[in-house]
């Protein structure tokens, strides 16, 4: 059984589940806090009348990068949310503005135990627009979701909640046996029956990336202060310009006014990164901005350098 789950963890970091899935290797380290967790005890914890559930409007979102797969991990310090189906370790994301349609994948990583996702998609004013629950387990080592977005939803969505139903807790999902996988593709005989299983558990492994993705020049605002955000990952907080499919559709903002929280955002980036000697990311932050309308982000840019300079 021990060889059975450890290969299974060696396909999650080893594989990937698409050909347009940009190559990157998992880290299989990221599952052994899943793996070896008490999800009977968590699951229990999440009940108890000691955890005190954020409104979303409380959350602090995670700016999600669009060229480059983010890895979200849930875990007993994410925050927790109150869904209708009980509480939930929860990641709150931000999608980034004026995105005219992608696709959306996601992966939960199945070890002894996986987190079953839903996904929940909101607009600016946090209005549920869109929820996606089906998941396919597939023969790498992952529980995916794909789901192609409409312009319509694209132009809406703005945040994302991902959490596992309390209803999901207890339960498990039967696993493919590499054996049995690799006997089928090579038309071998099958072994005798014996079934593997992955507890569900409150706590997972995510895998999040963006395909297909067509930018607008329109902004959405927000309702949530944007001093509530967070990049996703610390090495690349730009909203990625290189992930832009068919640069025709991406239309000059210079002429928009940009809103004032969007402007402040991207000058707080800037500022950090900075900061931390991160000029590519800073610089490649300051054409974004300026791509959407900013008029300060250049000499925002240069001030911050030169205080850094100095000190």
């Amino acid at each position: 059984m021990l060889t059975v789950v450890l290969g299974c963890v060696l396909m999650s970091a080893c594989s990937s589940s698409s050909d347009d899935k940009p190559l990157e290797v998992t880290d299989p380290f990221r599952t052994w806090g899943a793996q070896f967790s008490d999800e009977a005890a968590i699951a229990e914890n999440l009940k108890s009348s000691s955890v005190t559930p954020l409104l979303p409007t409380q959350l602090q979102y995670q700016l999600l990068v669009l060229d480059r797969t983010n890895r979200i991990d849930v875990t007993e310090q994410s925050p927790v949310v109150h869904f209708a189906e009980g509480n939930s370790y929860t990641a709150a994301l931000l999608v980034p503005e004026n995105i005219n349609q992608f696709t959306f994948h996601l992966e939960s990583i199945v070890s002894r135990t996986v987190f079953v996702p839903t996904v929940v998609f909101y607009d600016e004013s946090l209005k549920e627009i869109l929820r996606i629950e089906e998941t396919t387990l597939d023969p790498e080592g992952f529980l995916t979701m794909k789901m192609p977005i409409s312009a319509e939803l694209a132009g809406q969505t703005r945040y994302i909640l991902v959490y596992s139903k309390a209803t999901q807790y207890g339960g498990k999902t039967e696993l493919i046996d590499p054996k049995t996988v690799y006997e089928e593709k090579n038309g071998g005989g099958l072994p005798a029956t014996f079934k593997y299983y992955s507890k569900h558990s409150p706590i997972g492994n995510l895998n999040i990336r963006f395909a297909d993705v067509l930018f607008s020049s329109t902004f959405a605002s927000s309702p949530i202060s944007q001093t509530n955000t967070v990049a996703a990952d610390a090495k690349t907080s730009a909203v990625a310009s290189t992930a832009v499919v068919g640069t025709a559709a991406v239309a000059s903002s210079k002429d928009a006014d940009m809103l004032s929280d969007t402007e402040d955002f991207y000058l707080e980036q800037i500022s950090k990164a900075v900061a931390k000697d991160d000029l590519a990311r800073a610089l490649n932050l300051v054409e974004e901005a300026e791509r959407a309308g900013s008029t300060k982000a250049q000499s925002h840019f240069m001030e911050q350098l030169k205080k850094h300079q100095q000190q």
